[in-house]
């Protein structure tokens, strides 16, 4: 169980080395970095009770100005005519977050898919970030930064799962991902008066936290057909930052499946998830594979895999992993990676050495 109160550590990844450092700051978090994403997390996994949230729609929404809204309807109009099967709709804003009382505060407003095409997923983003650097002092005033969710899933029997994004996509077709997606405020609020529907007891924050930690499991119910009475042991790792989409925002979760890797596979072959045109395959990494995953997200340690000792048939097999583990690295998404690097830092998944410092 983690502490109330975590110690700090900062920690910044390039792909070379790994430095650490010990920082004085106002919320608790341990920060990786390197080009393609940025990753902040608690000492440890955080529960559901350790989160909370402020939904406040007028005070967490992205700022607007005339020349950002033109941007965003020239490139909206210019990416329905490419993908007939795009669509909008309501998505759950980050707008950032602090530390209550060792509790995580996610300040959650409303954006949409189109603000996110015109904004994050923008080729000129960064003249986007300028603008609200320079108009209010946040480079992220202007961004949609919609909230996604990611899933480390893990079998019964130690493989994970890995999914192939579909050609179609929005983004990084045919890239190796974990499922994931969005919350979705349409479930859970009425848009136009933001009440809640059918939850009169509840606060509009719970209603809205509870949204967007459920749907992770429901992601994975949706994507690859794994019942949610399945998943268990749901802990969020951390948020990851895509930098190469304007610092877009999800909170990457682990979850325990309760099924074997035999039985995810027959889930996900039925194809009755009801999103089940977003992917291509299904991967199942077995564990010798997923423990060499970090030797290509950190430095190669300085020893050699086989010993000579070791059988020829296991030299074999060990390059064969080797090779999967590193066609995993080369064809991940930068959010199956960062989420990779968040579920190593918690010793989520196995290691056969100490590539990094902890």
């Amino acid at each position: 169980m983690a502490c109330k109160h975590q110690r700090l550590v900062v920690c910044m990844v390039t792909s070379r080395r790994v430095y650490h450092s010990m920082r004085n700051m106002s919320i608790e978090r341990v920060k990786w970095w390197e080009e393609q994403v940025q990753l902040v997390s608690s000492h440890t996994p955080v529960t559901h009770t350790q989160v909370t949230a402020k939904f406040e729609p007028s005070k967490f929404a992205r700022r607007s100005s005339l020349d950002v809204e033109q941007q965003i309807n020239k490139v909206w109009e210019a990416k329905c005519a490419q993908n007939p099967r795009l669509y909008n709709g309501d998505k759950f804003r980050l707008a950032g977050w602090n530390n209550e009382e060792g509790k995580w505060v996610l300040h959650i407003g409303l954006t949409c898919y189109k603000d996110l095409c015109g904004t994050n997923l923008a080729q000129n983003y960064r003249w986007i970030q300028e603008k609200g650097t320079k108009d209010f002092g946040n480079m992220q005033a202007y961004m949609s930064d919609p909230i996604g969710v990611g899933v480390v899933v893990m079998t019964c029997d130690g493989f994970m799962v890995v999914v192939r994004r579909a050609g179609w996509t929005g983004e990084y077709p045919g890239a190796l991902d974990r499922p994931g997606g969005h919350p979705e405020p349409d479930r859970v609020l009425n848009i136009d008066s933001t009440s809640t529907l059918g939850h009169s007891s509840s606060t509009l924050n719970d209603v809205v936290l509870k949204e967007v930690w459920s749907s992770a499991a429901q992601e994975v119910e949706d994507e690859v057909g794994i019942p949610k009475e399945q998943l268990r042991d749901i802990t969020l790792l951390g948020v990851l930052l895509n930098m190469e989409a304007g610092g877009r925002p999800s909170l990457e979760f682990f979850i325990r499946c309760g099924l074997s890797s035999s039985e995810v596979k027959e889930a996900y072959e039925r194809g009755c998830q009801s999103e089940a045109e977003e992917t291509t395959s299904l991967h199942l990494l077995p564990p010798p594979t997923v423990a060499l995953i970090s030797k290509f997200l950190y430095p190669p340690p300085p020893t050699v895999n086989c010993v000579a000792s070791e059988s020829s048939k296991c030299r074999k097999e060990g390059k064969e992993r080797e090779r999967e583990a590193k066609w995993v690295v080369e064809e991940a998404t930068p959010a199956l990676k960062g989420a990779l690097i968040l579920a190593l830092h918690h010793h989520l998944l196995p290691t056969t050495t100490s590539t990094h410092d902890e």
